[in-house]
């Protein structure tokens, strides 16, 4: 906005390739006068700061406030940056991979933790190839002999307790 005093305390305002006068230059969806020299335009219409916030601007799916600074768009969504977070842990996810469960984002280790399925052997979250045997996940390191510890290869192997016997210490 360019101001340009003119004799008697007379403004001239020029923006938007027109020349106003001040009482004129309007917001155009509160008309009220824009003062200062912030303002925003859409289709060659002045706004205030705040109207062109709640009428242009992306919302947050979070705090659903107009976004004025950089947008975060994932899960078909947009997000202010800092309210981007994990849904059990509030770790920022900006920049890290996530996981998405009914809409809503997790870091790695939460989603895992809560929802992959947990393995028969040592109960932590298997989260890559798993042994599917005895009705059971099991990690492959973790499907052994409960007798020997080495790890059961066989497709037939015995069975005591829910854990397998490899054939080696079942023929002993």
């Amino acid at each position: 906005i360019e101001d340009e005093s003119l004799g008697n305390c007379l403004q001239i305002i020029s923006a938007l390739g027109k020349t106003w006068h001040p009482e004129h230059f309007k917001c155009a969806s509160c008309n009220e006068p824009i003062t200062g020299d912030k303002f925003n335009q859409q289709d060659g219409k002045p706004y205030c700061e705040d109207d062109y916030a709640n009428l242009f601007l992306k919302r947050c799916a979070e705090c659903k406030e107009p976004i004025k600074e950089k947008v975060i768009m994932a899960l078909n969504r947009h997000w202010h940056e800092e309210h981007f977070r994990c849904a059990k842990c509030d770790k920022k996810l900006v920049d890290l991979s996530f996981f998405e469960k009914e809409g809503k984002p997790y870091c790695q280790e939460d989603y895992h933790l809560l929802f992959s399925p947990q393995c028969h052997g040592c109960k932590e979250p298997i989260t890559e190839m798993a042994i599917g045997a005895l009705g059971k996940k099991w990690h492959q390191a973790c499907f052994t002999c409960m007798k020997c510890s080495q790890a059961v290869v066989e497709t037939q192997f015995e069975v005591l307790d829910d854990r397998p016997i490899c054939s080696k210490c079942t023929n002993k």
